[in-house]
Order: structure tokens, then sequence, then C-alpha cells
């Protein structure tokens, strides 16, 4: 799957089709982020910068969040279910 496929999928997805796995709330506890503000960026398509593959389905995506931080969200999107949000972090662009 690429950007675009992922763009493609996140265009078609409602809000109530998310779902937060308990890891995330985690680490939400953890940063200054919160669910809202995933929501919020999980449709402003125009700030996904870029995606990388990991196991099972699971994606990275990174979403431009200020000249310096990236907003970095481990997701799993299961057509059927709709789209899984297990991780997050805050980190430095580079």
């Amino acid at each position: 799957m690429e950007l675009k496929d992922v763009r493609k999928f996140l265009e078609k997805l409602n809000q109530e089709d998310i779902i937060f796995d308990p890891h995330f709330y985690k680490r939400a506890r953890e940063r200054p982020i919160n669910e809202k503000i995933v929501r919020s960026f999980l449709f402003q398509l125009n700030r996904l910068e870029k995606i990388e593959h990991g196991k099972k389905g699971r994606f990275k995506v990174w979403f431009k969040m200020s000249r310096k931080y990236s907003l970095v969200l481990i997701i799993e999107m299961q057509l059927s279910k709709g789209l899984q949000v297990n991780a997050l972090r805050a980190a430095p662009l580079g």
C-alpha cells in the first residue's frame, strides 16, 4: 500500500469508524496529545507526509504538526472495521 492508497482510505473514513486501542491511551497520558487531536489530524490529509509499512497490516503514518514536529501514529486499516489507532508519538522532523 502506498501513500495515495492510505490517503484514499482516510478520505472515506467516518469519525465513528475510528477505534483507539488501550495502548494509545497509555501513550497519550505520557504526551500532550489526545484523541480529539488525533481525530482532527486523520481528516487533515494535506498534513499527511509519509507512511511506513509495519507488521500485520499496520502502518506508521506521519502528519506534519508544525515546522518542528510531526505526529506519528501506528494504525491498522481494516476495510470492514475501519481504522484502529494503536500508538502515537510526536517526533522532531528529520
